[in-house]
């Protein structure tokens, strides 16, 4: 049995909330079997907050530099902006996992790649970020990505970001490059925007989209990370980057009811909801042909109009 070094358990990580660093180690230890299998394999950016969420915190891609258990595997890349290598954390089991909230990582950030085919994601994620909208104005934003994914002959996934957004995730073969997703993603999110002019933006300049949902299709480009399902976030109320039933979705949906108590309540009734659906993964090819002849179908009716 690998044991892990666990220091300063009691230490307040949420100040209001009262929720310790123990805590977040008792969390991710009872939901281990559920998270793992969304972060095997995948290489991981730490987020450290090692004196809580009101302390300071960084990003540390590269763990180069630490002496590292032996439980711990990392993945050597070579980074595009510098051509340096970047050893990055992958966490295959239980004791990494712990590790790395014994460093004081609150989220688990990782890419949608997995390291046996690495430059091929297998999952497409719309980020859908409010300007000044209400919780349920992106409520209605994912629930029309979801109908211009099903109307292309897709299956779509959804989940709290845990903060004030919604992510939409796409399962797909790991046979297509970052550039086909992220092109693909473009269409559904162009497609969106046209169905709700007035609540969406797909401009990426703040300037352009106050009170306006912002389809984010950046997370997936090569590197980019995405908080795993079942990762807590540093905010307050200690909330939970959930995945739900499209069921759940509406007008009466709130982020905050998500967080580190009721999420373990709530696992310990429904299990993994993404469970079946995501290992059903879908045809790039097939669904780009159709997004394609929707957005071309789109263009001209907006033409036409003006």
């Amino acid at each position: 049995m690998t044991v892990v070094e666990l220091k300063n358990l009691d230490k307040v990580f949420w100040p209001k909330e009262g929720f310790t660093k123990g805590d977040v180690v008792s969390y991710y230890e009872r939901i281990s079997s559920l998270i793992l299998p969304y972060l095997r394999n995948r290489p991981m950016v730490l987020v450290r907050h090692p004196n809580g969420i009101k302390g300071a915190s960084f990003f540390q891609k590269n763990v180069a530099s630490i002496h590292l258990p032996s439980f711990v595997r990392t993945v050597k890349i070579r980074a595009r902006s510098t051509g340096r290598d970047v050893h990055y954390v992958v966490c295959n089991n239980k004791a990494t996992l712990l590790y790395l909230v014994n460093l004081g990582c609150i989220e688990m950030h990782v890419w949608s790649s997995r390291t046996r085919i690495l430059h091929c994601p297998d999952y497409m994620v719309i980020d859908l970020d409010p300007g000044g909208n209400s919780f349920a104005e992106v409520a209605a934003v994912a629930r029309e990505t979801r109908k211009v994914i099903a109307a292309a002959g897709g299956t779509s996934l959804v989940k709290t970001s845990g903060k004030r957004g919604i992510h939409v995730y796409v399962p797909l073969r790991p046979v297509y490059h970052f550039d086909e997703v992220r092109s693909a993603a473009r269409l559904v999110a162009e497609l969106v925007h046209h169905r709700l002019p007035k609540l969406t933006s797909i401009s990426p300049r703040l300037s352009k989209r106050r009170n306006r949902v912002y389809l984010d299709c950046a997370r997936n480009g090569f590197g980019q990370t995405t908080a795993a399902p079942y990762s807590l976030r540093a905010v307050a109320k200690a909330t939970v980057s959930t995945p739900l039933d499209w069921r759940e979705v509406t007008a009466a949906c709130s982020p905050a009811r998500y967080h580190l108590r009721s999420t373990m309540r709530r696992i310990r009734m429904k299990g993994d909801i993404w469970d079946v659906v995501i290992r059903k993964p879908n045809s790039l090819r097939k669904l780009e042909a159709s997004l394609r002849a929707m957005v071309t179908a789109a263009r001209k009716s907006a033409a036409r109009r003006n």
